[in-house]
């Protein structure tokens, strides 16, 4: 086990690079503290910015980060709220003081239309803001996209509200969806003071027919049936998820499901899900398991009792398996922000392409959370103030031991996932590799590291550290494992990756390095990987 302490501070800037946002953070997206607080210093960094802003901008951040120990959740994000809003070049007026406190939270956001959707609107801290003819809710239902064209609204109706202290009059208000179709939308609302626009918000929520009253009939289905415990959590997972999204564990947003390829999807499409969890039964009820050593490219889940939690993961198994060979499999670890799909979706399938190709298995799992860092965190990224962006949501996730814990939880879940598959398909236990891009390159040196005798050989992508992380990395750990290290010449890593392979030859390692021109941290990837299973196709433990 490495020390948390001795590797403090590796594996910080692999996590942010290339994720800062693209469009200025607004109120109504009601993003967490955490990511305001990154967004504003990469602001800090910006040209443009005049030092006055800047250097009252920092105060505010300074002094929103010391706020952190006592717990004052709400007045650190009134403070970091003021700096974002000051580098943007925006006044900090008792109007946009009020917008940034709101919160906008429907009781139950995957629900069933046929009940009432009821929602709430309050404040994290108290604004000074008074409305000067009386303040009003003007509440809707849109599209998932947030485009208000005539088939995606639905008005909910506009409310009148006698308080503006919602920290502590959480104003509530109700809405008959009846006839709504399934499927995934956002519920808006809008603040006026008389006609005059105040504040928006919008939060996503979900409609599907059955979610809340079918899995007590999903259950005596299945328990009908003996065995097929991987094709049963598949089952039951749109049904737990909703419930673990209901009680607020996981929000329906990039924090806890990760930012899509494909903009403007959903994070989880759970009529989608319901439709996949009634074909897959009926096929178990007439005798045939559609998952077990199934082969393409599928989604599978499993119960993480000690998250408490079912958690997804992705595979490809190749078209040409004759059912009955062994397979040489990847456990590919993927980057910050991003989840189990991103790298099977992104650049025209390539990742399928190449184990249809070579003829191997590969399995990306979730890690617990799109941010938690594959163990690699506690080596110094839960101790970062831009760290809890990538995590559950709220300033809350800043704290080091719930970083911490996300962090172990992520590990974990990529392990069970190797042994799930491990013990579904026949995997060639000489030729287990690991590899991972970003955030996924950091936990294949931790993991490669950690357990040395389970891969035939680790590749780790743009997974560059700090000076004292990688001077502190226990490199006779990782002495007769195959080793490749990838860079592109126009990433951030750049500098960084180039000491590790330095460093990791001055311990006696040979790292097979390709710095590749031309490429950035996003580029890299669709370059490299035929590159990756070549290497992988030269090892096997011995």
């Amino acid at each position: 086990m490495i020390a948390v302490q001795v590797l403090s501070g590796i594996f910080l800037a692999a996590a942010v690079w290339g994720q800062a946002p693209t469009q200025p953070m607004t109120p109504d997206q009601q993003p967490d503290t955490p990511a305001m607080a990154v967004a504003a210093r990469n602001l800090l960094r910006a040209a443009g910015v005049p030092d006055d802003v800047k250097s009252q901008a920092d105060r505010l951040l300074t002094e929103s980060a010391a706020l952190q120990a006592g717990g004052q959740a709400g007045e650190m994000r009134r403070k970091v709220a003021n700096a974002l809003t000051l580098l943007n070049g925006r006044p900090w007026d008792p109007k946009t003081e009020f917008a940034w406190s709101l919160v906008l939270r429907p009781d139950t956001v995957v629900g069933d239309s046929s009940a009432p959707l009821i929602a709430r609107i309050s404040q994290v801290y108290g604004a000074p803001f008074r409305p000067a003819r009386g303040l009003k809710l003007r509440a809707s239902l849109v599209s998932s996209t947030g485009k208000p064209d005539a088939a995606g609204v639905r008005p909910i109706g506009d409310f009148e509200m006698m308080s503006v202290n919602l920290v502590s009059e959480p104003f509530g208000f109700d809405a008959d969806l009846t006839g709504v179709a399934d499927g995934a939308y956002r519920l808006r609302a809008e603040l006026f003071d008389g006609d005059e626009p105040v504040a928006a918000l919008e939060e996503p929520v979900q409609l599907v027919q059955g979610i809340a009253t079918g899995r007590e009939s999903i259950e005596r289905r299945l328990a009908r049936i003996q065995g097929h415990d991987g094709t049963k959590a598949s089952i039951r997972y749109p049904y737990v998820l909703a419930g673990t999204v209901n009680v607020g564990r996981r929000r329906l947003n990039a924090a806890d499901f990760g930012i899509p390829f494909e903009p403007h999807s959903v994070p989880y499409d759970f009529a989608q899900g319901v439709r996949r969890s009634a074909e897959l039964l009926k096929a178990l009820e007439s005798g045939k398991d559609l998952l077990w050593r199934a082969k393409g490219d599928h989604t599978r889940h499993y119960w993480f009792e000690e998250a408490r939690e079912m958690m997804p993961y992705r595979l490809y198994v190749p078209q040409k398996w004759d059912g009955r060979s062994r397979l040489p499999m990847v456990l590919v670890l993927h980057g910050s922000t991003r989840d189990e799909n991103f790298y099977f979706d992104r650049d025209g399938g390539i990742l399928t392409k190449m184990a249809e190709q070579h003829g191997y298995l590969v399995v990306c799992p979730l890690g617990y959370r799109p941010s938690a860092g594959w163990g690699s965190v506690g080596m110094g990224m839960g101790t970062s103030a831009a760290a809890g962006r990538f995590g559950r949501g709220g300033a809350g996730m800043a704290n080091p031991a719930a970083r911490q814990r996300q962090n172990e939880l992520s590990e974990k879940d990529g392990l069970n996932v190797l042994e799930l598959v491990q013990k579904e398909y026949p995997i060639d236990p000489s030729r287990i590799f690991l590899f991972g891009h970003s955030m996924g390159g950091a936990g294949a040196w931790y993991l490669g590291q950690k357990f040395p005798e389970r891969w035939a050989a680790v590749a780790a992508s743009a997974s560059g550290v700090s000076a004292a992380g990688f001077q502190g990395l226990p490199y006779e750990r990782l002495k007769g494992v195959p080793l490749m290290v990838i860079v592109g010449d126009q990433d951030p890593a750049l500098n960084t990756t180039r000491l590790s392979v330095n460093l990791a030859r001055e311990h006696g390692l040979d790292p097979h390095y390709v710095e590749m021109p031309g490429a950035t941290h996003e580029t890299i990837v669709a370059i490299i990987e035929p590159q990756v299973f070549d290497f992988f196709d030269q090892h096997s433990h011995r």
